[in-house]
């Protein structure tokens, strides 16, 4: 047996594991579509994350390399620490991007609503407070 397939039968094996657990707790099926587009495009920003991260990296080796500063092998720039310090830049910056996205479209929405409307406090109410300008 191939170590290729060896792996691929290990993911295999957890995924379904996660995936029956998970429907046991009540985790909707059609929710996996979504959550693996938003996985295949956390590891596409990681991997722009990591091609940065590299190519930044040589050129600051070369940098120091040319000014006489010393020497910082090329190699160290691919070290596995840089993919996984990569993927937790892109997970930091998923999450960013998701949190704005969802800033975005509920202050959307309050524009959307009727003024005074519960369901979006105009800016003469203070949820904490009660209305601004009553004093108590």
């Amino acid at each position: 047996m191939s170590d290729a397939l060896y792996i691929l039968g290990v993911v295999a094996a957890t995924s379904c594991v996660v995936y029956a657990a998970g429907r046991r707790r009540g985790m909707r099926a059609g929710l996996l579509p979504p959550a693996l587009r938003r996985a295949i495009r956390c590891v596409g920003v990681c991997l722009l994350f990591w091609g940065g991260n590299v190519a930044v990296g040589t050129a600051v080796a070369l940098l120091v390399r040319g000014l006489g500063l010393g020497f910082i092998w090329l190699y160290v720039n691919t070290d596995v620490s840089v993919l996984v310090l990569s993927a937790l830049q892109a997970l930091a910056f998923e999450s960013w991007r998701i949190e704005h996205e969802r800033e975005r479209a509920a202050s959307a929405s309050r524009a959307d609503d009727p003024p005074g409307c519960p369901a979006a406090p105009g800016p003469a109410h203070d949820p904490l407070h009660g209305a601004k300008g009553v004093k108590r």
